[in-house]
């Protein structure tokens, strides 16, 4: 049985179209055909199926070579087009092949015909193979176009003698400029002269060792001194890739960072030295106290009334000192991260009757008066007692100091929330402009600044009591309306559930 060969006729005789297929078999072939005399025709079996060959007469009733040659080529197959005809002349038969047919085979001279098919066979193998790895290589550089374009870097391939041979512009090059501008420049054309030098140096460096060589370097781009990073890679027997990036985001990110490490550092010993010369003063202040109490109750002896005027007033700036110093060492070593809660079972309604009763002799001095609301359904807490008076007392105080002149009212709600305890302490006074509310929970910060403000006070109180509230697993916010009043407000579990490095349970 011979090699099967898909062949199409364009011939209008019977006769002839025998006397060919009976070749084919001679030659060793199998033929499939069908034979067409008629351009509809053609157009029809040519799309029926795969066909390996194209063998056509040169002129017919209704149909011609020339015009088959144009039906094939519209089809955009590649087939192996041969013209076999009885009589055709040569200038017939050169412009036939200048058109695109692959041979010519007068009728009387068949024997061409077998080593032409071969021939042509092979040619149209060799040209489907080239076409296949064309498309093959042209879909590998799409590919890698793409990665390359997605690469955000500067990439350049450099001769060894530093010469530019390709070059692709990062995302963020400037758009006008093309990277033609670049192609079969030296680099000390292109680059300044230390930074062409260093590039010099590490490319036949990379040359000779194999090696990725990497450096960095500072150029100027869009009127602003950049960072850029350089690496390269040998690329072939003597090109180097060079990839750029621009790493300012990146230095500058490090040097925040390292700037954020020495403003801890910094921080932490800010509060050692704190913690520690508050400790030391709480001594001595301490006895300066106890002396002035001493001296106030007569019991060293008599006082005229300006000693007692003046031992009055060492007791009241003492006291104020150590309320300061007591401010400043809480606020140290919460930010420290040292402070241990002592958790237990707290009376709501009793703890905060103590604590109105610390403040009643201020806020009478303020013409203040102190209102409480307290829930039914609200018994107990779990908090850290002492903690959880000093946020009340915090911003008691607060509410008070910064009554209005004629006085006011300050009013402590407690309420239960679910599974949450609030504390609202709502004031009448002076009120809070919505631009200062941010700055409230800042450490050493008051709304009313200046070496001549009206209030006196640290700025640490409420930055306290924040910390304080979160560490039990809470939150505080504030409301104000200037020339009104304020209400401060945090929320309390009622039990603390979570594990907590800072908890101590002394229940």
């Amino acid at each position: 049985m011979g090699k099967p060969l898909r062949v199409l006729i364009v011939e209008d005789s019977e006769d002839d179209a025998i006397l060919l297929l009976r070749e084919l078999k001679r030659g060793g072939y199998d033929p499939i055909f069908e034979r067409v005399d008629t351009p509809a025709a053609m157009i029809e079996v040519i799309e029926k199926q795969i066909w390996d060959i194209l063998i056509s007469d040169y002129s017919m009733p209704h149909f011609s070579a020339p015009e088959a040659l144009k039906l094939l080529h519209k089809s955009g197959l590649d087939l192996p087009f041969i013209i076999l005809s009885g009589k055709i002349g040569e200038d017939t038969a050169v412009a036939a092949m200048k058109a695109g047919a692959h041979d010519y085979i007068m009728k009387n001279n068949m024997a061409r015909l077998i080593p032409a098919i071969e021939r042509e066979l092979q040619e149209a193998k060799m040209r489907r193979e080239h076409k296949l790895a064309e498309e093959a290589l042209q879909e590998s550089e799409a590919k890698n176009r793409a990665l390359l374009n997605a690469i955000p870097d500067m990439i350049f391939r450099i001769s060894r003698n530093c010469i530019i041979v390709d070059f692709k512009k990062a995302k963020d090059f400037d758009p006008l400029i093309s990277p033609s501008k670049f192609i079969n420049k030296k680099l000390n054309e292109l680059f300044p002269a230390k930074v062409a030098a260093q590039a010099e140096y590490f490319l036949e460096r990379t040359l000779q060792t194999g090696d990725t060589q990497i450096f960095e370097y500072q150029m100027e781009s869009n009127g602003r001194l950049n960072d850029y990073e350089a690496r390269l890679v040998v690329c072939g027997e003597n090109e180097v890739l060079a990839i750029l990036r621009n790493i300012t985001g990146r230095k500058q990110a490090e040097e925040l960072r390292l700037e954020n490490e020495e403003l801890a550092h910094a921080s932490k010993a800010k509060n050692e030295f704190l913690a520690t010369v508050t400790h030391e003063l709480r001594t001595p202040l301490t006895s300066i106290i106890g002396f002035s109490i001493l001296l106030k109750e007569k019991k060293t002896g008599g006082l005229n009334e300006k000693q007692e005027l003046f031992v009055g007033n060492i007791l009241k700036s003492s006291e104020h000192l150590l309320n300061l110093i007591s401010n400043i060492l809480d606020m140290t070593t919460v930010e420290a991260g040292k402070i241990k809660l002592a958790i237990e079972k707290v009376s709501v309604p009793a703890t905060l009757d103590e604590t109105l009763g610390l403040v009643e002799q201020i806020a009478a001095k303020h013409n203040v008066v102190l209102k409480r609301e307290i829930d039914t359904q609200l018994d107990f807490i779990e908090a850290d007692r002492q903690r959880f008076k000093q946020i009340l007392l915090n911003l008691l105080d607060n509410a008070i100091k910064f009554s209005k002149k004629e006085g006011g009212t300050v009013t402590l709600i407690a309420k239960k929330d679910g599974d949450t305890a609030q504390f609202s302490v709502l004031d009448t006074g002076i009120g809070i402009k919505e631009k200062d509310i941010g700055k409230l929970f800042n450490m050493f910060r008051q709304v009313d600044t200046g070496v001549s403000r009206k209030y006196p006070g640290t700025g640490l109180g409420l930055a306290i009591s924040k910390q304080l509230v979160e560490l039990h697993g809470g939150m505080i916010k504030v409301e104000s309306h200037y020339g009104e009043g304020s209400t401060f407000t945090f929320f309390l579990p009622l039990k603390q559930h979570q594990e907590n490095a800072h908890f101590v349970r002394i229940f």
